[in-house]
């Protein structure tokens, strides 16, 4: 099992952090000030720093003492900032993690000025979900992060952006986060990035 984990560490999960990072700095288009939520050891946070010029503050629900930028403590929903407090606000495969993704979402479109930046998982079926269940569980196994299956459709991904009050502006699907020889395996059609911003009332 180790050398399972090394193996996905080594050759998807850094891998990764390159794609998703890219992804994310294109969606965001202009921002000085990050928030990346759901920040982990904090790599793609870095990333998506050193693309955009700008300045990275986390928030994790077991923040990790050698991440790779600052991360603070929160409880999973309730983001500890006010309104508007940064330019953009990442979640990076955290939606399906959370046990409230729809007030999750909605704190982040209010604490974010210009968009939030979704990045997900979409499944098609009870087969397509059950093979993210198993990509998720071996991808997280190394940090011990719960798995939920909480992968939502394209028709339940727009109700729930719909709900929390925001738009999607621009989104890249399918979206290629692994490297060629593992597409076939984790299938970038079921892999999506999006912006979402504010919803303005007429």
């Amino acid at each position: 099992m180790s050398l399972l984990l090394d193996v996905h560490h080594r050759f998807v999960r850094i891998p990764r952090v390159d794609r998703v990072s890219n992804a994310v700095a294109e969606l965001a288009e202009i921002a000085t000030t990050v928030l990346d939520v759901g920040a982990g050891d904090g790599l793609v946070g870095a990333a998506i720093g050193r693309r955009l010029g700008a300045h990275v503050q986390g928030v994790d629900v077991r923040a990790q003492k050698h991440s790779a930028i600052d991360v603070r403590s929160y409880d999973g929903v309730h983001l500890p900032f006010e309104g508007a407090a940064f330019d953009v606000v990442v979640l990076a495969d955290v939606l399906h993690h959370a046990n409230d993704a729809l007030a999750l979402l909605r704190e982040a479109l209010r604490v974010a000025k210009r968009a939030a930046i979704v990045k997900d998982h979409f499944a098609f079926g009870r087969i397509s979900a059950a093979w993210l269940g198993i990509l998720d569980r071996v991808g997280n196994a190394q940090q011990d992060i719960p798995v939920l299956d909480a992968y939502l459709t394209p028709r339940a991904w727009l109700d729930l952006v719909e709900a929390a009050g925001g738009v999607v502006t621009k989104q890249i699907w399918p979206l290629e986060v692994h490297a060629r020889l593992l597409h076939v395996i984790t299938r970038s059609e079921l892999q999506f990035a999006a912006r979402i911003e504010k919803r303005v009332k007429a």
